[in-house]
């Protein structure tokens, strides 16, 4: 659980300006689409707990959609603040009068509601008709695990939106030099006053090490910082994580399809007579030894040779035949044929 509040400020992005930013704004509200009017006011959501059997005429899909986001409300001489950006949308009907919109922290238990009531004219005209709500003043904190409910006024049973938000600190993007064998990365969206950490690292069942971490002083306004790397490989991920109390972690592995050096690495050991293939990454494979016929067209398998395994896979006794080879062949992936002693 984290008990600290922490205080937004918007993040000047360097390097990259394609990068997204979290949206500011100067004051929270309510708006709604296709000229219709709506005020909200907060509710306990306790009254609309209940559901009630919806009538024949009224559709299970009256909620269309619901998105998250986040928004940092901004108001000159206060600091900044971070607030959940709810966008819904519903057909309209005689029978809804408004919705109820509330968010619960998994973290802190605690729940903010509010109430949209719908006032218009001539409502039968408008039956069917697609509005988009919009409500950005629920305020939160960095790597909250908020619960997003959407309810119709009255709440009619099995008529309910639902969603989980996890309010990222950080949003990591990268550049690739490959001749300098660095990956420069870019962190946004972090709060000022905190400190980033940033790695390299081999994801297996966790992220394990490639060398030391960096640190980007919330202070500092240059968000970049170059990481070395010895090979490029799919499981090589980017890893970043605010410096606060069991702070989630957030992973960029964007080097999935570089995956040849996998199937390279075949290693002979001459005094142990031992033939070895060690992928860098897990990747479930199926291993065995095969023959090339005098044609040279086809590698015939050899029988009790197969091996299925996502870590090394190593064969004693082995022949040094020029035309001896193991073949690797991924379950997504095409067959690889090493022959080392030709």
């Amino acid at each position: 659980m984290i008990g600290i509040y922490v205080q937004i400020l918007l993040i000047i992005l360097f390097w990259n300006a394609d990068c997204q930013i979290i949206p500011r704004i100067e004051e929270c509200g309510l708006s709604c689409s296709q000229g219709i009017h709506c005020k909200s006011k907060p509710s306990g959501g306790i009254f609309n707990s209940f559901c009630h059997d919806s009538p024949a005429s009224l559709s299970s899909m009256v909620l269309k959609s619901m998105k998250i986001s986040t928004v940092m409300k901004c108001v000159q001489g206060s600091p900044c603040s971070l607030h959940l950006n709810i966008k819904g949308a519903l057909s309209l009907d005689e029978n809804v009068r408004g919705l109820e919109i509330c968010s619960f922290s998994l973290d802190t238990q605690q729940s903010q509601c509010t109430n949209v009531r719908f006032t218009r004219k001539k409502s039968k005209m408008l039956n069917g008709k697609k509005v988009q709500v919009q409500f950005n003043c629920f305020e939160v904190n960095v790597a909250q695990h908020i619960y997003v409910t959407m309810k119709t006024v009255p709440h009619y049973c099995e008529v309910k939106l639902s969603q989980q938000y996890y309010v990222e600190a950080g949003k990591l993007d990268y550049n690739l030099d490959r001749a300098r064998k660095t990956v420069t990365v870019n962190v946004s969206n972090f709060p000022r006053d905190q400190d980033y950490y940033v790695r390299l690292c081999h994801k297996w069942f966790t992220c394990e090490d490639v060398g030391a971490f960096a640190v980007i002083k919330g202070k500092e306004s240059f968000k970049s910082v170059s990481l070395k790397y010895s090979q490029l490989l799919p499981c090589l991920c980017v890893e970043g994580w605010l410096a606060l109390p069991d702070a989630r972690r957030i992973q960029l592995c964007p080097f999935e399809n570089d995956t040849q050096v996998l199937w390279d690495n075949t290693v002979y050991n001459p005094l142990t007579q031992t033939l070895a293939w060690e992928p860098a990454c897990p990747v479930l494979v199926m291993v065995n030894l095969c023959r090339f016929t005098n044609s040279n067209d086809h590698c015939e398998d050899i029988e009790n040779s197969f091996r299925n395994s996502p870590e090394k896979v190593k064969y004693s006794r082995v022949d040094t035949h020029p035309k001896l080879c193991m073949k690797v062949k991924g379950f997504l992936c095409k067959t690889h044929i090493n022959c080392p002693f030709s």
